[in-house]
């Protein structure tokens, strides 16, 4: 079924195949979120509308669907979101609370996590997994360290266009575990994952 209101025009192509590509693309995400902080390549072959990154794109045609609400920070108006309704069929929905998944494009403003579902005590898994763009990922060196389940010692990873802000939210983030949401960053093609379970700070 047609997503309403969706403007066919300017639509690019999702995954060229959707089955396989999707398989692929799920096992990097899963192969990031047990290996916080190590970089994986995701939609590479994508053409995505702006201001999507192709690595954020792929990880949405891969968990998105039609009953997994999604908010993002994009114009409702946006190709970009017409593009994530056509391939998707995900409902958007106004309230981040509300969201099974968060696509924020402009990473350099996320500066808190409680408008977010952290989980509920009995069904930590309800909680947003955000998917936040960022300008840069440089994973294997940096200020920023990580450590927790899946790293052997410590974790160096530099990442461009986030605030200090966000790294006061994640600490009191990872406090709240088993509740709390995880991240997927993405710049470009690269995507590495902070899961909840995860120390981390810049």
């Amino acid at each position: 079924m047609m997503p309403i209101g969706v403007n066919l025009s300017n639509l690019t192509p999702g995954f060229s195949d959707p089955v396989l590509d999707s398989q692929q693309s799920f096992r990097g995400i899963l192969h990031a979120m047990a290996h916080p902080g190590r970089a994986v390549t995701l939609g590479a072959g994508l053409r995505v509308p702006t201001p999507l990154h192709q690595a954020a794109a792929a990880a949405c045609l891969t968990v998105l669907d039609m009953e997994t609400p999604l908010w993002t920070d994009l114009p409702e108006s946006s190709d970009a979101v017409d593009w994530l309704r056509f391939h998707c069929g995900c409902p958007v929905v106004q309230d981040p609370s509300n969201a099974a998944f968060a696509l924020i494009t402009r990473g350099e403003f996320l500066t808190s996590l409680d408008p977010f579902n952290y989980g509920e005590d009995a069904f930590p898994e309800k909680s947003t997994t955000l998917i936040v763009q960022v300008s840069g990922l440089l994973s294997g060196s940096g200020k920023c360290s990580i450590r927790g389940p899946g790293i052997a010692a410590c974790e160096r990873l530099n990442i461009h266009g986030l605030k200090k802000e966000f790294w006061k939210a994640w600490r009191a983030n990872h406090g709240l575990y088993p509740l709390g949401v995880d991240v997927l960053f993405s710049s470009g093609t690269t995507l590495v994952a902070l899961p909840r379970t995860s120390e981390a700070g810049d």
